[in-house]
């Protein structure tokens, strides 16, 4: 996991792009974009559109992990053997897929209240394929197991101190944009 973690305006968006845009040539990359009220089935159908131009090898169709999903109605056991499942396929199909090494971005997970989203990343945490990078842009620190990931040598964590300018990049910053010193001393 990459995990960058700000607030507002200090370029998360920017840096995750930059990056994605440095990697080697035929790295796979698939973003994905939360919302307010995103639901584990949202993210996770979100994912299968992204993936889609990678011709993941489902074992089972992901319609099929979606429509088990609904069929689970409100049951808590039945809702987290699905996430199980969902994420157990989705783990599979990105090991087996022909790509040298993939990244999924997803970018605002800030925006997601839905204890069962960061339920289903923990359960894709837990064997997460190497072959894979999961890029997360965030204001805050997600509710995942992060310190597992930290624990194991997983967990990439860039915060504000990473992303901020300093003295001479915001000079520089300033004289590219044609303003005077004291514009630069003042940001």
């Amino acid at each position: 996991l990459v995990l960058l973690h700000a607030a507002a305006g200090f370029g998360k968006t920017t840096a995750l792009t930059q990056a994605i845009d440095a990697l080697p040539q035929g790295t796979a990359v698939a973003w994905v974009g939360c919302d307010e009220g995103d639901t584990p089935l949202q993210l996770f159908s979100c994912l299968v559109a992204a993936l889609d131009p990678f011709d993941l090898p489902w074992r089972t169709a992901p319609d099929a992990l979606i429509a088990s999903a609904l069929a689970g109605g409100d049951d808590p056991v039945r809702q987290q053997k699905a996430l199980r499942n969902m994420a157990a396929e989705l783990i599979n199909a990105l090991d087996a897929a022909e790509v040298p090494h993939g990244v999924i971005a997803v970018d605002d997970l800030h925006r997601v209240d839905n204890p069962a989203v960061f339920r289903f990343l923990d359960l894709l945490f837990e064997r997460f394929t190497p072959r894979w990078t999961l890029a997360v842009a965030t204001r805050e620190e997600p509710p995942i197991a992060l310190h597992r990931l930290r624990a194991r040598g997983e967990l990439a964590d860039f915060q504000f101190h990473d992303l901020r300018f300093d003295a001479a990049q915001t000079r520089e910053v300033v004289s590219l944009a044609g303003l005077d010193d004291r514009a630069a001393e003042a940001l």
